[in-house]
């Protein structure tokens, strides 16, 4: 069975370099404890660096010649985090794979990352399988931070559920599901927002793609020190919220969804709202209020065509 792992890298040479190691240790058969007839995984790897520089491109030139898996390395010259993402599925697709699974290049895959995914798309004939996301933080930080749902990303479900995945960090999907996307595989309107993953998933689940969760299939993510300010968390939750809003007028257009769409968010005001003077009687609380405040910002900003970018690039 043949499986093209998808990366996109942006001036992170040393996290790719590690990425590109950790794939190296694989399990690359499919067997026991699952009910699978055994088999072996024909892995090839594709890599679409970002940026003009090229330095992704170049770790991936200087691999030794004992490295396990043909390795296909290209620049995509246009910006943003969607071209870098179809530039790699049309890369991916040309290898003629049955199946394409994609990591980000700030992440580590467990050895059986690739295998569980495997598994659990065979067993439950799924077009699409998702995994979790594990932050792994520095030391000292506070529990508040450890337990903060925007870092990472879990679904929290049992191995085989179906499910809507939300993120592209660590997914796999049938070759013949993601070419019925063509030509855009991931929308431009995204590139430099993020929200490009949510609209990817949004469009396979209104086509009637089946998706379900391999619990199994562990990647972990380092946290870096910038990632712990005030001003990176305030980025991204403002930007996601933003990019969610207007996926779903993209993809459910008309004046009731809207209208639906403008009821929640104004709901979600006077929860803030609440929130935040509840906060001033019990300080513990400020911070889940700070962070409600900042969500129905992000949607509000969307209903009034703000289109936020990112604090930092992909």
């Amino acid at each position: 069975m043949k499986v093209v792992i998808c990366v996109c890298t942006y001036k992170r040479p040393e996290s790719l370099a590690a990425l590109l190691h950790s794939l190296t240790l694989l399990t690359t058969t499919l067997g026991k404890p699952s009910e699978i007839e055994p088999q072996a995984l024909d892995i090839e790897v594709v890599v679409v660096d970002n940026d003009a520089a090229g330095e992704g491109a170049a770790v991936c030139r200087e691999l030794k010649d004992d490295y396990p898996f043909t390795v296909h390395a290209s620049v995509e010259p246009q910006a943003g985090i969607s071209p870098a993402r179809n530039a790699a599925v049309n890369n991916a697709l040309a290898l003629e794979p049955a199946l394409l699974a994609f990591l980000d290049d700030d992440e580590q895959p467990e050895k059986q990352w690739l295998s569980e995914l495997v598994r659990v798309q065979i067993e439950c004939n799924a077009d699409v399988v998702g995994g979790p996301t594990l932050p792994v933080f520095p030391d000292n930080v506070t529990d508040e931070t450890k337990n903060n749902h925007y870092f990472g990303a879990d679904l929290g479900l049992e191995d085989g559920m179906q499910c809507t995945l939300e993120a592209a960090g660590n997914f796999l999907i049938k070759a013949d599901v993601i070419s019925t996307m063509a030509p855009t595989f991931f929308h431009p309107d995204f590139a430099q927002s993020g929200g490009e993953d949510l609209a990817f998933f949004k469009q396979l689940e209104l086509n009637g793609a089946s998706m379900h969760w391999a619990a199994n299939a562990v990647v972990s993510e380092p946290v870096p020190a910038n990632r712990l300010t005030e001003s990176w968390m305030k980025s991204r939750i403002i930007t996601i919220h933003n990019s969610r809003v207007r996926v779903m007028r993209m993809l459910e257009p008309g004046p009731i969804p809207a209208l639906i769409r403008g009821l929640k968010t104004v709901a979600l005001g006077i929860v803030a709202g609440l929130s935040t003077l509840l906060a001033l009687l019990l300080p513990a609380k400020r911070q889940q209020a700070r962070m409600l405040r900042l969500k129905f910002w992000g949607k509000l900003s969307a209903h009034l065509r703000i289109k936020s970018v990112r604090a930092e690039e992909h």
